[in-house]
This record gives C-alpha cells, structure tokens and sequence, in this order.
C-alpha cells in the first residue's frame, strides 16, 4: 500500500471502503442510481474510480468528470466521448445520426487508441448550442442496448460544479434546468430500465445548489449514498499498516496524538500528516516525538505550507454560493473557528434574526459539506485542521 496524496486512490491504495463499495453495487443492482454526498476530501473519486477499475460481473463503468464545463453541451460531449472510446461501445455510437460536423468528429476518431479529452473538445464544439438533439440520439442509442447485455453505470463526477456555473445568469438557468430535467428524464424512461444507471456526486453539494435554485424536484429520485471519513479505528489501523510498509512505524501514543489534533480523520488529512511527519523525521522513527508531531501540525498542516492542501475549501465556498450567501458562510465559519469548541448558537443569533433562511440555509450546506457540524448547543469545525487553518487565513476578525 503507498501513501498517495492528492490524487485519487484505486486498488490496494485503496484502504478501509469494502463495506462502501458493497453497498454500491448493491444499491445499483437493485435499479436504483445513485447522487454521492459526501464532506471534502473523504475519497469519493477514489471511489468512483474503483468502480470502474473493478466493475462487477456483467457490469461496464465509465466515469467522465464534468468540473471545467460550463454548459450542457460540455456534459451530452464528456458522455459521448468515453463511450466512442470504449471498444465495447464504439461501434454503436457510429451509426447515431448526429449533425454533419459530430460524425465528421467521430470519423476522424475511429483508431483503436482515443484521446478521449481531445475527443471531448472537438465534440462539444461541434455539438455547440444543439446539445438537445444530441442528447436525444444518445438516449436513442442507450435505448437499443441489447436487453441481454450488460449493466452500464454512467458516473458523473463534479456535476455540481458544472450545474452551479450555469445558474449565474437567467439564461444558463434554462439550460440547467433542461439538462436536469433531461438527466431526470434518462434515469425514468421505461425503455433505458436494466441496461443504464447513473451515479453522481461532487464536492459540493448538488442538494445546496438546486435548492438555492428552486429545482430540488429535479433530483428527489436519486438514491442518497452517503460517504463520510475513516472512523477512528480504521485511521489507526492505516497509519500501522502504513508505517510497516515504509518502516516508519508510529508508536500508539503518536497516532493517537495524531488522531486527536487532527480531530476528524478525514483520509487525505491523515495521509497528509503521516506523509510530513515522515519527511521531518527524515524517516527515522527514533525522531518522533510529541513536540515534533505538534510542530508538523501546527507549523507545516495549518500553516502557510498547508495552504496548498487547504485552500480549496474557501474556493469551493466562492463556487457554491451566490454574493450574498458567501458572505454569511464566511461569517458563520469565522465565528466557529476562534475556539476548539466552536461557537454557540447564541453568538449567531444576530445572523439568523438579520438574514432568516438565508442563514438556515448556508449553515445546513455548511454541515452537508463537511465544514461544520452540531455539537449540543455549539457549532464546531469538524476538522481541527481546517479549523486552525482557517482562523489564520481567512477569518476577517483575526489577523494572520
């Protein structure tokens, strides 16, 4: 097993998810497809792609990450292309009767070895604002799938990113709203029943959006999987088997600190620190010690180096929410970071009663993404990392 950080997992990289990946496949074997929720940085791309790198018998997976779209024909074209390049499905998406310039992609496509991104690009360009009429001839040709052949799960990673850029004006709201609909559509329709099934996620929360949207509907037949951290026991675990396979073997008492610093296992998170105690300890066991596990986390994790790995929680926020509404998750989040308990719900009444359900809603995002969560009458940061790291560089009240 190594210790891959940053990139997503597969395989025997892959630690502590057997129970998760069962469930999958079993929600999926019993026809249901599937919206991923799930806080930052947990493995739900590794997930994914574990799907697709083991498929079950009689199961084909093909997984297309829809983040850099910006529109419907950038998803109806991320679709298209992994499945004109896949050997299986190739010869059935030829015969599609596309507009001139699609097929003319597609022909100049035909070798055995595909650069699906490339692919990808020249067939959103040639699919431009008839994205509709290409998705009506996917579906056509979903539909004529042998009824005898095997299951194809459609994984769409990201798809919040891409449904949120198009809500920022009126305009790509209508388009939004049609490639959900049209998304909605294909999860329904009798004829696509036992041949496709659909899985999506992101790491923000596709309820969030289409909620601020008024298009929850759209969604209410997906089946809700939810994906969490490691619970501790499989931290400590990891971290053990980690160590002997590296020969940086940590003593119990130094994964429990560990553990307790970070607060929540988050599996990047105990990756990431594992990984920097090992390079300040220049792999030397002998060198551990409490002062310098806290100077790792407190030094390297949430200090200036950490930002790096940190800083894509504020910038998720900016994707996610409108003007207004990131103002207040900044606020909410400024509040809870200044102590390790958090803030009470007393010292965010002056929120509630100035912004109502904005409020309501932004803090029930929050929690959904995995900043935050309820602790009694207290609201905490759910990672102690996070949290440090946050009141350092990004609450307006402090300064760094």
């Amino acid at each position: 097993m190594r210790n891959v950080i940053g990139q997503a997992v597969v395989g025997d990289d892959l630690y502590g998810r057997d129970y998760e990946l069962a469930r999958l496949w079993e929600t999926l074997e019993q026809g249901e497809h599937i919206l991923m929720l799930a806080p930052r940085r947990v493995g739900k791309t590794s997930l994914m792609l574990e799907l697709r790198r083991a498929p079950r018998e009689n199961w084909n997976v093909i997984y297309v990450d829809v983040e850099r779209g910006d529109g419907p024909a950038d998803f109806v074209a991320a679709v298209l292309a992994a499945l004109a390049a896949d050997r299986r499905y190739r010869s059935r998406f030829e015969t599609i009767p596309f507009s001139g310039a699609v097929k003319d992609v597609l022909g100049r496509f035909q070798s055995v070895s595909v650069d699906v991104d490339v692919l990808r690009v020249e067939l959103k360009g040639a699919i431009g604002r008839e994205w509709d009429h290409a998705a009506d001839q996917l579906q056509a040709r979903l539909t004529n799938l042998p009824a005898a052949g095997a299951n194809l799960l459609i994984i769409v990673d990201e798809l919040p990113f891409l449904v949120s850029r198009m809500l920022r004006t009126a305009e790509r709201k209508h388009d939004a709203e049609m490639l959900l609909s049209r998304l909605r559509h294909w999860r329904q329709a009798p004829e696509l029943r036992g041949k496709v099934r659909t899985l999506v996620g992101g790491s923000i929360g596709l309820e969030g959006v289409l909620r601020r949207a008024s298009l929850s509907g759209l969604i209410n037949d997906l089946a809700p999987f939810h994906l969490d951290s490691w619970d501790r026991p499989t931290a400590v675990e990891f971290m053990k088997a980690l160590g002997n396979g590296c020969d940086f073997r940590l003593d119990d008492a130094s994964i429990a600190r560990i553990l307790d610093l970070l607060r929540d296992p988050v599996p990047y998170h105990v990756q990431l620190f594992f990984s920097t105690l090992r390079d300040a300890c220049r792999n030397k066991p002998s060198r551990v010690s409490p002062e310098m596990i806290e100077r790792c986390f407190e030094e390297r994790l949430a200090g200036a180096s950490g930002t790096a790995h940190l800083d894509h929680y504020a910038e998720r926020l900016e994707i996610a929410f409108g003007e207004r509404e990131h103002e207040m998750a900044r606020d909410i989040l400024g509040r809870a970071c200044r102590r390790e308990d958090g803030a009470g719900f007393a010292e965010l009444e002056d929120l509630r009663q100035r912004s109502g359900q904005m409020y309501l809603s932004v803090l029930r995002d929050l929690e959904a993404d995995g900043y935050v969560r309820h602790e009694g009458s207290r609201l905490k940061f759910r990672s102690n990392l996070l949290r440090k790291w946050w009141r350092k560089y990004h609450d307006r009240g402090v300064a760094p």
